[in-house]
């Protein structure tokens, strides 16, 4: 028989529990061959005894190990270690000596017909740099995750809790479902039931469902230029005709979306009305009003991604299409992601009941459900209020920040940048003359502050010389101190010599 206890030693207090503690313990003994199969281990009553535990955790620890399978516990002759190691061990293809340093190929042996495209690389550096300024992302230091865990604590305490973790509804969590319907009648003005919306892990997967159960290949779609270039890519993968509309300081031109109408039987409109990606604009009524009769008139179904809707700061948003929308052309996408944090993917769509159902089926052969836990602890947080809460929160917090940036850039930039003040969002548009973006953004790196040159939202043949800068996920303090790099870097630029350039930096 093998003594344990000169063999496991137990933390108190410790991250894991001790029970656990010993079952990794254990486990690692046998998977190290220092306990081999059929060996006899000590009793509970004697481990607890040399560990100076209560028996009933020893028992709870060989209970957990008997129903891994790394021991066997026969009454009245004591405790094994198993025959054989839990797990499955396959037998090998081929017996060649040699077989298995097979390495693992680089590449693939058949055509793809995708290409890696950079656009699409949306990485952000992580601790290369002493600031970074993204493209509007919210400040995740903000989340209410604490409110978020207890509804997961208070979901796994139910006596139904583990429906939760079974197939549900594919059209996502009929609480959460109920929670954004009541939500969208009283912030959007929609007449819309529980049959009338659709969850998915984030707008982005809800766009692409709806618009790959529309398209075909062949077909057209109309796009804001500049515009979100990750939808646009999306169009693009499916194989459709994308044509591009400018866009002005009233948002989509509606005067070129319908001349396209006239002579191209477009099937698919694709509009941001708050704070268009990535110039920030708002659609106008008038506009908004314009496209609902050219979608009607024409039979063109409109993706109205209305993600910003919530981050607003001096003036009202203007209510969405789909709260007029008495034809059904609108498929209208909202998100919490935007509001809370990237990690938290919860979308939704609102469209008639009939389209509703179809993406159901569709999601079903792609992704199955959606993440019941997550909807059922979204929906607790919008019942309870804890979301409108942490709305009313960082829409000031943000408002700050915004004016913070504009106020140094304003100051300390004239007549080298130019912006219009955003009503809302989480960025800011900045043309730059003089001096080119390129320059600017290497100057930016050189000095510890990664931004991008912006040259991704040009639109074709055209350099808009421009760059958009999120400050919503930064403080005060680290957005001034970032903002500070960014003016001495396009000073920098500017000169061309890195070494004349001296900036005062207790910018205020």
């Amino acid at each position: 028989m093998i003594e344990l206890g000169s063999l496991i030693k137990v933390c108190r207090p410790g991250e894991l529990p001790v029970y656990i503690q010993i079952v990794q313990q254990i486990s690692s003994l046998i998977r190290e061959g220092i306990l081999c199969p059929g060996t006899q281990i000590q009793s509970s009553r004697e481990l607890a005894r040399s560990l100076s535990l209560h028996r009933n955790t020893v028992v709870a620890a060989y209970a957990e190990l008997e129903a891994q399978g790394w021991i066997d516990v026969t009454p009245r002759k004591g405790c094994f270690v198993a025959p054989e190691m839990p797990g499955t061990v396959p037998a090998p293809l081929v017996k060649q000596a040699g077989a298995s340093g097979m390495g693992y190929p680089a590449t693939t042996g058949y055509e793809i017909g995708f290409e890696i495209r950079d656009e699409l690389q949306v990485r952000y550096p992580s601790g290369a740099f002493k600031y970074v300024f993204n493209e509007g992302f919210p400040d995740v230091r903000l989340t209410p995750l604490n409110d978020l865990l207890r509804e997961y604590r208070v979901i796994g305490s139910r006596k139904f809790a583990r429906d939760y973790l079974s197939y549900t509804a594919k059209e996502g969590s009929p609480r959460l479902r109920a929670e954004v319907v009541r939500m969208l009648r009283q912030t959007r003005g929609l007449n819309i039931g529980i049959e009338n919306v659709f969850i998915s892990k984030g707008a982005q997967m809800g766009m692409y469902l709806a618009a790959s159960l529309l398209l075909k290949p062949g077909d057209s779609v109309i796009v804001g230029d500049p515009g979100f270039f990750v939808v646009t890519q999306m169009f693009i993968r499916l194989g459709v005709n994308v044509c591009r509309v400018p866009v002005d300081g009233e948002g989509i031109d509606v005067d070129a979306v319908e001349a396209i109408c006239r002579t191209t039987p477009v099937r698919l409109i694709y509009v941001i009305p708050h704070h268009h990606h990535p110039t920030t604009v708002t659609l106008s009524a008038a506009r908004r009003l314009r496209l609902l009769e050219i979608a009607g008139a024409h039979r063109i179904a409109i993706i109205e991604d209305d993600f910003d809707f919530d981050i607003h700061y001096e003036s009202h948003p203007t209510l969405p299409m789909a709260s007029r929308d008495a034809g059904g052309s609108v498929i209208y996408v909202g998100t919490l992601t935007k509001i809370l944090a990237p990690a938290i993917r919860l979308g939704f769509i609102v469209a008639p009941a009939n389209l509703i159902a179809l993406l159901g089926q569709h999601r079903y052969v792609v992704d199955l459900q959606g993440d019941n836990l997550l909807e059922e602890a979204a929906a607790e947080l919008l019942r309870s209020g804890a979301v409108e809460r942490h709305l009313n929160k960082i829409r000031g917090l943000y408002k700050e920040r915004r004016d913070l940036l504009c106020a140094m850039l304003a100051e300390h930039l004239p007549g080298i940048v130019s912006f219009t003040v955003p009503t809302g969002g989480m960025c800011l548009w900045v043309r730059f003359h003089g001096v080119g973006t390129v320059q600017v953004a290497a100057e930016a790196q050189r000095l510890g502050l990664f931004i991008r040159d912006g040259k991704r939202h040009n639109p074709l043949g055209v350099d808009l010389n421009a760059i958009c800068i999120g400050f919503a996920s930064l403080n005060p303090e680290e957005l001034r101190e970032a903002t500070t790099l960014l003016i001495e870097a396009t000073l920098r630029a500017i000169s061309g010599n890195v070494q004349i350039v001296q900036l005062n930096r207790q910018i205020v």
